[in-house]
């Protein structure tokens, strides 16, 4: 489109005065305006203007720039602008317009200096500059100009005004600010549906839904009819809360008062259904709609993938693949959990290249949707390459890489990932935090650990259930149980997951009576039942502190005194206790006699204590049960040649081995892990890599002879090294 521009010179000393031209001319022009409905035609009375001097007319010049700027096919804010520079004096109209126009424009920020260039021009503003300009602050969320602008309102004596007061009300409930928002509401002399419907909004957009419909029962009661979006307000109050039968009574109110039911409306009743759990009735409003729009699609398959139905989440987006509406960048988040949820790697790469074969913008919703599924379904160098791809990044994008690779066992590159964070000064949320602690205990890097709790303390970062569920975890695994008790004791909020890592922990470390004692504590809370995982970590409390009497008690009141089916893993337990209390013969029938179907795992703990209690016959027997089940075990490979030798069946260990040998099974080296000045070490057996290996080796030789003497003086009979 060409663009006519053009500048009138003005000197320092001299002001152009503006004569208006022949009255014939002046009236020509506004007809031609008044018909005008053509880009083509608008350029010509334009240029007509600027020969006759009618731009400087404000009257004629509002109206082209209200063409341009009201929305329309003609819409173009940019040569409304131009047109707007060359008029010297502008009236407040043509402010209002060029404000409006940069706010449809999604460009907020030029409305907002558009509106202080204004005020800089000694314009006042009018009422309808202040709604404008005050919706322009509630979408970026900037209170301190806010409440400028609500200074000026009022020393320009609109605090009376219905409509731009309802603009502030909304204001500051988008700007977290609900208490000061319902003052305002409060002190309003006259509130209509709008008002009121302002006030129910702001309450449910700021996690308030309770206040919702308190104030939804008082508009009632105030004979104030609500409106569509009134309704739409607190559907969306009820999807927050789950409360079905709320939701219910609503769309049952929306049906019996003839409020209008279009497609806005019923893409809110779907998104509520959903949210409560009822995809049936979702999925029936959506299949009844005449008309579906983008959010119609991208609820329906929101709400599949949020209540775990992934492949029905999948099967709908390609039903909309088929339709004539496009998907956008929340569709594509959507399909993405979908693909993490069922780890379907190569279904995540084709949407992946779906989004860029459309050019569907990837945004850092799409990037962390994209990292997070990359991550769940075991591609973490995908995940890494999208993240380091990503032109910008939130604390999401962060997290999710920070937990992908925690989840991904890559625990060393999540605490690096850390660090670069640190550098880039990026605050860590919570769900940051706890991944990293999880990374620092399966690490056992404790000083990296303790780094982070005074992190957590240092800044007042929000200690909730989980991060101190974390804390727990991280000290226990790196042997500091009293400080894992001392921070279980000082969580405000337990709930089941923290009392099962403080007895599991105790567990881990000997302390069976202990822990057994905070298992009774617990259940004379009463307000915490006992789950599997509870009662798995009571059983290993009982076999790492040799409590057979106990251990058998608490299995068999599993399901009449706890209501809990026992699982493969508690009878491991029980098999694991057995052993380790040398019972071995009882062991083998505990097994024979379970009514599950025993794994190697099991088999693998009675192997071990068959090799321990010089059982080789019963051993023998065992390992070819394992081997039944995984013949690539190299577990029960190992220990079935060890028991040979110490039996001194060498024929049969050079049978094992050749076996080993013809599958292609290697024995997995041995390796530790220590942490030195907050860097974590990895030593393998017969390392040779390490610049202090002979120091270290002749260390390691020290130690295995005193332990050699100690173990000959206590046990005489032992099984030589």
């Amino acid at each position: 489109m060409p663009y006519l521009y053009f500048q009138p010179k003005v000197t320092p000393r001299t002001r152009i005065q503006w004569a208006p031209p022949p009255s014939s001319t002046h009236q020509k022009i506004i007809a031609l305006l008044k018909h005008c409905s053509e880009i083509e035609e608008l350029n010509q009375i334009h240029s007509q203007m600027i020969r006759t001097g009618l731009i400087q007319d404000t009257l004629l010049a509002s109206q082209i720039i209200a063409f341009f700027t009201i929305p329309s096919a003609h819409f173009d804010v940019d040569y409304a602008q131009r047109i707007f520079d060359q008029v010297l004096h502008p009236n407040v109209f043509m402010w209002n317009s060029m404000i409006r126009g940069y706010t449809q424009n999604h460009a907020p920020k030029k409305a907002l200096i558009l509106y202080k260039q204004m005020l800089g021009r000694a314009f006042s503003p009018d009422n309808y500059t202040f709604p404008i300009v005050t919706k322009v602050c509630s979408h970026l969320r900037v209170l301190e100009l806010g409440e400028m602008l609500h200074g000026q309102i009022l020393k320009c004596g609109f605090e009376s005004d219905m409509f731009i007061m309802s603009g502030i009300v909304n204001f500051y409930a988008s700007c977290a600010r609900i208490e000061v928002a319902r003052k305002l509401f409060d002190e309003m002399p006259e509130r209509d549906v709008v008002s009121w419907t302002t006030m129910v909004s702001g309450y449910a957009q700021s996690n308030h839904p309770e206040e919702a419909f308190l104030l939804f029962n008082e508009m009632r009661m105030e004979g104030v009819e609500p409106n569509k979006v009134t309704v739409m307000s607190l559907l969306s109050a009820c999807g927050q809360l789950q409360a079905l039968d709320r939701g219910q009574w609503i769309h049952s109110y929306i049906l019996e008062n003839n409020i209008e039911c279009d497609m806005h409306v019923k893409n809110s009743l779907m998104n509520m259904y959903a949210k409560c759990g009822s995809m049936s009735t979702a999925v029936r409003i959506f299949r009844n709609m005449p008309t579906r729009n983008t959010v119609s699609w991208n609820v329906l398959i929101s709400g599949y993938a949020q209540s775990g139905c992934s492949i029905e989440a999948l099967a709908l987006f390609r039903e909309m693949e088929g339709s004539d509406i496009r998907p956008n960048e929340i569709t594509m988040v959507s399909t993405l959990l979908a693909c993490a949820q069922l780890g379907d790697l190569r279904k995540g790469k084709l949407l992946h290249a779906y989004i860029k074969e459309r050019m569907i913008d990837c945004d850092i919703f799409v990037g962390n949707a994209l990292i997070n599924m990359y991550a769940k379904c075991g591609g973490l160098e995908e995940a890494t390459r999208v993240f380091h791809e990503m032109p910008a990044r939130d604390v999401f994008s962060w997290t999710a890489m920070i937990t992908g690779y925690v989840h991904g066992s890559w625990f060393k590159e999540a605490l690096a990932l850390f660090q670069e964070m640190q550098l880039l000064r990026v605050e860590p949320n919570e769900v940051t935090l706890v991944g990293l602690l999880s990374a620092c205990s399966q690490l056992g890097a404790l000083d990296q650990g303790k780094w982070i709790h005074t992190y957590i303390e240092g800044n007042n970062v929000k200690q909730d259930v989980c991060l101190g569920n974390a804390l727990v975890d991280m000290y226990a695994k790196c042997g500091c149980i009293k400080t894992a008790l001392r921070v279980f004791h000082s969580m405000p909020h337990r709930d089941t997951f923290s009392w099962n890592a403080i007895i599991g922990s105790l567990a881990m470390h000997g302390h069976g009576r202990e822990a057994l004692d905070l298992f009774s504590q617990m259940q004379r809370m009463g307000d915490m039942r006992p789950d599997g995982v509870t009662l798995l970590a009571v059983l290993s409390a009982c076999t790492h502190s040799g409590m057979v009497h106990e251990g058998y008690s608490y299995f068999n009141s599993m399901s009449s005194l706890y209501g809990i089916t026992p699982r493969i893993e508690h009878y491991g337990c029980m098999v694991d206790l057995l052993s380790r209390a040398g019972l071995v013969e009882e062991a083998n029938d505990f097994i024979e006699k379970m009514p599950l179907e025993p794994n190697p795992v099991i088999w693998g703990s009675l192997l071990a204590a068959c090799r321990v209690h010089c059982k080789a016959s019963l051993g023998e027997k065992v390992a070819r049960r394992i081997l039944e089940l995984a013949p690539d075990d190299e577990g029960a490979h190992i220990l079935l040649s060890n028991i040979y030798a110490e039996a001194g069946r060498w024929d049969d260990v050079r049978e094992v081995r050749t076996l080993m040998g013809d599958r292609g099974i290697e024995k997995s080296p041995g390796f530790s892990s220590i942490e030195v000045d907050g860097i974590v070490r990895e030593f393998f057996v017969g390392d040779v890599l390490v610049h202090e290996h002979d120091q270290i080796y002749l260390v390691l030789d020290g130690l295995t002879l005193q332990l050699k003497q100690a173990i000959h003086e206590t046990s005489p009979s032992f099984i030589s090294w």
